[in-house]
Order: C-alpha cells, then structure tokens, then sequence
C-alpha cells in the first residue's frame, strides 16, 4: 500500500507542472521523511555538492530566458518571472524525486527485493559525490571506472 502511494507521489511529480501542486508534494514528502526516514539528517548533509549544480541550472536559465515580464535587470541580462517559475518547477521536482528516493532507501523497500547486492547499491549511492570530484581530477574513463570498483572492493571487505 505504501508503495503505490510513493508511486502515486512519483507519478504526480512526473505529470504536473503547477507550482503550488509540486510545492504540497514538497511539503508532504518532508513531513514523510521527517517521521519515517531515520537517515535524514545524513541523507540532508550528502546534498552540499548539489547545491552548486542548482545554481549553475539557475544561471542557465537565466542566460537562456531572457524573454517575458523582467523582474531584474543585472549586467544587460534579464532575470524573468517565466524563467523563475520554470527554475522553480524544476527545482521543485527534483528535490521531491530525491526525498521520495530517501523515503524508498529508509524503509528499505528497494534493499528487501535486491537483498544480496544490498552492500553493492549502498557503496554505489555513497560513491556518487565523489563522481564529481573525480570529474575535476580530469581522471580518463579506464582510471575513472578502476577507482570506483576498487571504492566497491575496498568497502565490501
């Protein structure tokens, strides 16, 4: 039962692009993942690096969205209500995705079905920042692929 209502929170999220629909999304998946996810505050620390991501997509939509009612005007660029809203939107979604993934990963839902790669799928989700970081040493694919399996190795043992 809770599984098809995580689905149905996932589906509306997918479909729906009014603000304030996504927006009592947001507010409810908090307030599920205040009282059934244990590893909030872990899950909250682990989106520092996102953080960055989310402004370069805001400067993006900045740049790319220069038409509609002008709400600033910065350095001969535009910051518009429609780009806002959009960056909103999208913002918005991706942030309930994230909080329905924890409230899958807290209760163990995906872990019950997938029980023997259970380690593998947690070192995985752990890796995923360092993904970044890695990117940034400019590692080429084989060195890339190599440090991450050897993370896998290294975590297992």
């Amino acid at each position: 039962m809770l599984n098809s209502f995580y689905l149905l929170l996932i589906l509306f999220n997918i479909f729906n692009s009014d603000l304030k629909i996504l927006g009592l999304i947001f507010l409810l998946v908090i307030c599920l993942n205040i009282f059934r996810n244990k590893n909030l505050l872990k899950d909250i620390k682990k989106l520092r690096i996102l953080i960055y991501i989310y402004g370069l997509t805001f400067m993006m939509y900045v740049f790319t969205q220069q038409e509609g009612e002008v709400l600033f005007k910065i350095f001969g660029l535009y910051l518009t209500k429609e780009a806002v809203i959009n960056f909103s939107i999208n913002f918005i979604k991706i942030i309930n995705f994230i909080m329905v993934s924890w409230l899958f990963n807290g209760n163990n839902i995906i872990f019950n079905r997938l029980g023997r790669y259970k380690s593998i799928i947690e070192s995985v989700i752990e890796l995923v920042p360092e993904v970044f970081v890695l990117f940034k040493k400019r590692l080429k694919i084989k060195a890339f692929l190599k440090h991450i399996l050897t993370s896998i190795k290294l975590d297992e043992n």
